[in-house]
């Protein structure tokens, strides 16, 4: 009896310690679990600082890095400037520059409030001045002239950035979607930044529908006047939302994205509408005499039939309004497509 009542207290102690093992790794394993499953968590807790640093190239193909959200942005150019209010960031804009043009209706009298620190391309001491972490502004911003080259700029832990049509020859709306992606990444609104695309996309696709079976259009740009001329576009992003809208620029053959021309060249292209830059110290009504009281051109179709129309500039570089020019284009060019 005894032998046996042993036996039994050592099968009892050996099973209580098996219980015991296997308790332990199933709280090892059970932690090795809820560890894994928590990492993703963390993760996703880390918002935009899980993004940064990136790296993004603008203009010369020089690489700037972005190291964090921007809070104090300067808006160099007006298009810029819509750029970054479409995207919301009015409140982070301390500054704008070079506001040649009034830019989308929307915010344009909430763009203007913001303090104005040069009236063409800031200097690097006006830019130091108001201690920024990120600039954005067209290629003529950032130059060796104003010694505000992004590579300057970065020197001094300023973040910059080039909006691509300016600096691109042939440029189409696509560089325009893509700044609004950079501007997306660079703040941390990529949602945003996908539904500004998203509605352009539409509105362009509605107005290329619209004029699909369309006579191409013969399109001048009247940029301002030239001794013997005037200044005009080329190969560049005007002419491309001329193409869009069932027009075609009657200078895009130039491999420039600007050029001068004579009025005997503007004669011999014929053509049947012309578009008018409205900004700077000349005025719409003066660009539009020195156009009709020019006898070179008495015999131009544009002029005979009087289809001459205007945009800001704003509306012609990339901006929120990409696909409200377009849009207007096609409705004078096409007219009858509209009724």
């Amino acid at each position: 009896m005894k032998l046996r009542n042993k036996l039994i207290s050592m099968m009892m102690v050996l099973a209580l310690g098996l219980s015991i093992t296997a308790c332990g790794k199933n709280a090892s394993d059970a932690a090795a679990s809820t560890e894994e499953k928590a990492k993703p968590a963390q993760e996703e807790k880390s918002g935009s600082e899980g993004k940064f640093p990136f790296t993004l190239t603008t203009q010369d193909d020089i690489e700037v890095t972005f190291t964090h959200v921007p809070e104090r942005v300067i808006a160099a150019n007006s298009n810029a400037g819509d750029q970054l209010m479409a995207m919301g960031l009015g409140d982070k804009i301390i500054g704008r520059a070079y506001t040649n043009s009034v830019i989308n209706p929307e915010w344009n009298d909430e763009y203007l409030k913001i303090p104005e620190l040069s009236e063409t391309a800031p200097s690097l001491e006006a830019i130091l001045d108001q201690e920024p972490d990120f600039i954005y502004g067209r290629s003529s911003a950032f130059s060796e002239k104003n010694n505000t080259e992004h590579e300057t700029l970065s020197g001094y832990d300023i973040m910059s950035l080039a909006s691509i049509e300016g600096y691109t020859i042939g440029a189409d709306v696509d560089v325009v979607y893509e700044d609004f992606y950079n501007l997306g990444r660079i703040f941390d609104l990529e949602e945003k930044a996908d539904e500004i695309v998203e509605e352009m996309k539409a509105q362009i696709e509605a107005a290329e529908k619209a004029v699909k079976d369309q006579e191409t259009v013969k399109v001048f740009v009247y940029d301002m006047a030239q001794d013997g001329g005037a200044y005009t576009c080329g190969n560049n992003f005007t002419a491309k939302l001329i193409e869009h809208a069932g027009g075609k620029n009657i200078f895009s053959d130039m491999d420039k994205t600007w050029a001068n021309v004579s009025w005997e060249e503007v004669v011999e292209r014929a053509p049947e509408v012309i578009v008018i830059n409205n900004y700077g110290d000349t005025s719409l009504e003066q660009k539009i005499s020195e156009l009709k009281e020019n006898p070179a051109l008495a015999t131009v179709p544009a002029i005979v039939n009087d289809r001459i129309i205007s945009v800001n500039l704003c509306e012609v570089f990339a901006s929120s309004m990409t696909g409200d020019t377009i849009e207007k284009f096609a409705k004078a060019f096409h007219p009858d497509c509209f009724e």
